[in-house]
C-alpha cells in the first residue's frame, strides 16, 4: 500500500513525512545501460480513440462491499480483483468480480458473495452466480483462472483474507468447491493476487499466490490515528510480510489433481515480501518461465527458474529490485511484455502516490534499466496511487499501449496532503513506436475522466468485435465494463491454443507473429495486473496488414507450431503440434 505521509500511528512512532523517510535503503539498482536496439522512429497517426461505460445497458448490477464500519481495519483499504473468463466454454467471454464479507459492526442488506455473469451474445449479461456454484460469503482478494485438472473447463482460484483462499473446479459450467481435498488453502493468510503456470513443464498447472501481511484475523489488527481521536489506517510498516506459496500439481505425479506446497524446496520462500502482484514471464529466453513480484515498500522479486523445480531470486543483481534512487518501492499490480517489439520484456509496476510508476525495460546485455521518466510515464503518474495496470493493443496497430487503474488508501487523505484525492483518474497510454507513451485518457471517453477508487483491472474482448475492452472493480463501488469503441482501419489476430503434451490452456506458449518487417512476441499467461485475470486468449494488432505472413508458437512442451499467410479479423484455435488454425 506504501510510504503513508503524516501522522501518528497508536504504537506511538510517527507516521513519515517523506516518502524517502518512510522506506529502508537496502541497495542501489544497477545502473542504466543503452539501449542498442531502439524501437521504430516513427510516430503513427492518433486513431479516434473511444471506451464507453456500458456496464447499466449490459445488465451488470454488482457492487463491492468492503464493509467499513469506522473502525478502520486495515484490510478495508485493498478492494478486490475481477476476470474475464469463458466458464461455460461457448466462446464468449463473462465477467466474474470478487466481493467483501461483513466485519464486526457492518450490518449487511443482503448476503455479500462474489457475482459471476453470463455473456449473452448480445452485449448483455445475466447473473448466474448461485446456479454456478460461486454463491458463497468471504472476505476475497485475488484470482486466476486455468485448467488444472485439463479437462477443458477453466476452473476458479480465489484469494482471501480472514479465512481460505478456494479453489473452484469447473465441472461443465457449474464449479465445486474443492480446497480441502486438492490442499490450496494457502494456510489461511492475506493472499492477494495469483497465477497459474506449468513452472516445472510437466504438463500441468501448478499454482502461484501472492501473500501480502501477517493478517490472520481481526485480532492481527492494530488502531492507528492520524492524530489524537482521529482514526487512520495503518501503513504497511506495522505488519510483518508473509511469504508467496508455490503449490505443485501432482496430476501427472499420481492422476489425481491435488496439490503439494513446494515453496521452501523451490528456492521461494521469503516472509518479508508483502506481495500484492505477481508477472509470469520468460525474460531470459531460456524456455523456463520466471516469476516477478510485487512488493508493498519491500524490494521486488525476480525470480528466475533455474530449470530444475528451483529458483534464484535475482532481482538486485539485474537492476529491479529497487527504484531509481536504491529504495524499495510500494509496488502493487504488475505486468510485463515486450512493448518495443524488440524480443525483449518491458516491466511496469504500480506505486504509491509520490513515487511514480515503476517501468523497467530489458537491455541488450541483460539488465534491466529504469525508464519511466524517459517514456514518458513518469510527470502523468507522479500523485497517482495505482493498483491495476496491464499491457494491451487498444489501437490494434502492433504496438503494446498500457491501462493504469487508480485510488488512494486513505479515504481521508485530502486532510493531511496537498494535490493528492482519495479518488482518481485512470490513466490510458498510447505507445508511440519511438520508446515513448503519450496520455490519452481525457480525450477518450467518460470512463478516463470519472474520480474513482479502482483495484482490479482486466482486459478482453466481451463483444468479439476484435477491439480489447476493459473492466474493472472499484473499492467499496461498483464494477465496471468499459466497450471499446475506437475508430481505427486497423486489423487484428485472436489465437487460443488447446495443449496436448502442454498443459490444456497452453500457458508459457511463447507466440511471435510477424507483418512485413514488425514481428511481435508474447507469452500466453495467467496473472499480472493486481489481483485480475485477463482473457486467456492472446490478441496481436496486424495494424494495416489484413494478415499475419507468420505465425510462430513455441509451446511449454518444446514443440514449435508454424503457421503462414495466416488471415486476421477473427479468432484462430491451434492444437499443440498440428500447425494449423482449426474449427473445434
Amino acid at each position: 500500500m506504501g510510504s503513508w505521509v503524516h501522522g501518528v500511528l497508536a504504537i506511538g512512532l510517527p507516521l513519515c513525512v517523506t516518502m524517502a523517510g518512510c522506506q529502508r535503503t537496502a541497495g542501489q539498482p544497477a545502473a542504466a545501460k543503452p539501449d542498442t536496439q531502439p524501437a521504430t522512429r516513427h510516430t503513427p497517426p492518433a486513431p479516434t480513440t473511444r471506451f464507453t461505460d456500458v456496464t447499466r445497458e449490459a445488465g451488470i448490477n454488482f457492487v463491492h462491499v468492503r464493509a467499513t464500519t469506522g473502525k478502520k481495519y486495515f484490510v478495508e483499504t485493498m478492494g478486490a480483483g475481477c476476470a474475464f473468463l469463458d466458464y461455460n466454454n461457448d466462446g464468449r467471454l463473462d465477467v466474474f468480480f470478487i466481493n467483501g464479507a461483513p466485519l464486526p459492526g457492518f450490518k449487511a442488506t443482503k448476503k455479500l458473495t462474489p457475482a459471476l455473469y453470463r455473456n449473452n451474445g448480445n452485449r448483455t449479461f445475466t447473473d448466474v452466480t448461485a446456479e454456478a456454484g460461486l454463491a458463497m460469503e468471504f472476505y476475497g482478494m485475488g484470482c486466476c483462472v486455468g485448467d488444472y485438472d485439463n479437462d477443458g473447463d477453466d476452473d476458479l482460484y480465489v484469494s482471501a483474507v480472514l479465512g481460505p483462499s478456494r479453489l473452484f473446479r469447473n465441472d461443465g459450467g457449474r464449479f465445486t468447491e474443492v480446497t480441502k481435498e486438492a490442499g490450496v488453502d494457502n494456510g489461511k493468510v492475506f493472499g492477494t493476487s495469483c497465477a497459474w503456470l506449468d513452472y516445472d513443464k510437466d504438463g500441468d498447472l501448478d499454482l502461484f499466490i501472492a501473500n501480502y501481511v501477517k493478517y490472520h484475523s481481526l485480532k492481527d489488527d492494530l488502531p492507528c490515528y492520524f492524530r489524537e481521536g482521529v482514526r487512520s489506517y495503518c501503513i504497511p510498516f506495522t505488519y510483518q510480510g508473509e511469504s508467496c506459496r508455490l503449490y505443485q500439481n501432482q496430476l501427472k505425479q499420481t492422476g489425481a489433481p491435488t496439490f503439494k506446497d513446494v515453496t521452501k524446496q523451490a528456492g521461494l520462500y521469503n516472509p518479508t515480501g508483502k506481495s500484492l502482484g505477481v508477472a509470469v514471464w520468460d525474460y531470459d529466453d531460456d524456455g523456463w518461465l520466471d516469476i516477478v513480484v510485487a512488493n508493498d515498500t519491500e524490494p521486488t522479486f525476480l525470480y528466475h527458474n533455474n530449470g530444475d523445480g528451483t529458483f534464484t531470486d535475482v532481482a538486485s543483481e539485474k537492476g529491479v529490485a529497487f527504484g531509481e534512487n536504491g529504495v524499495a518501492k510500494a509496488g502493487m499490480g504488475i505486468d510485463m511484455s515486450d512493448e518495443r517489439n524488440n524480443g525483449k520484456a518491458s516491466l511496469i509496476i504500480g506505486n504509491f502516490s509520490g513515487e511514480r510508476l515503476a517501468f523497467y525495460r530489458l537491455m541488450d546485455d541483460g539488465f534491466f534499466a529504469e525508464h519511466c521518466v524517459k517514456s514518458g510515464l513518469g510527470a502523468v503518474s507522479l500523485l497517482a496511487l495505482t493498483f491495476g495496470v496491464f499491457y494491451f493493443d487498444f489501437d490494434n496497430d502492433g504496438w503494446k499501449d498500457i491501462f493504469v487503474a487508480n485510488g488512494h488508501v486513505q479515504d481521508n487523505v485530502e486532510l493531511f496532503q496537498n494535490n493528492v484525492t482519495y479518488r482518481q483518474r485512470p490513466f490510458l497510454f498510447r505507445n508511440l513506436h519511438n520508446g515513448k507513451f503519450a496520455e490519452v485518457g481525457i480525450p477518450s471517453g467518460e470512463p478516463f475522466t470519472q474520480m474513482l477508487v479502482l483495484r482490479g483491472a482486466a482486459w478482453g474482448d466481451f463483444d468479439d468485435d476484435g477491439r480489447l475492452d476493459i473492466l474493472v472493480s472499484e473499492n467499496d463501488g461498483p464494477g465496471r465494463l468499459w466497450r471499446n469503441e475506437t475508430q481505427t482501419e486497423n486489423h487484428y489476430l485472436k489465437i487460443k491454443l488447446i495443449g496436448v503434451q502442454s498443459n490444456r490452456n497452453g500457458l508459457g506458449a511463447k507466440v511471435k507473429v510477424t507483418t512485413g518487417r514488425l514481428t511481435q512476441m508474447d507469452i500466453l499467461r495467467s496473472g499480472s495486473s493486481y489481483c485480475s485475470a485477463s482473457e486467456l486468449r492472446l490478441h496481436f494488432g496486424l495494424g494495416t496488414a489484413t494478415h499475419a505472413d507468420k505465425v510462430e508458437i513455441t509451446w511449454p512442451s518444446g514443440i514449435v507450431d508454424t503457421l503462414t499467410n495466416v488471415k486476421g479479423d477473427r479468432m484462430i484455435t491451434v492444437k499443440e503440434g498440428s500447425s494449423r488454425a482449426e474449427r473445434l
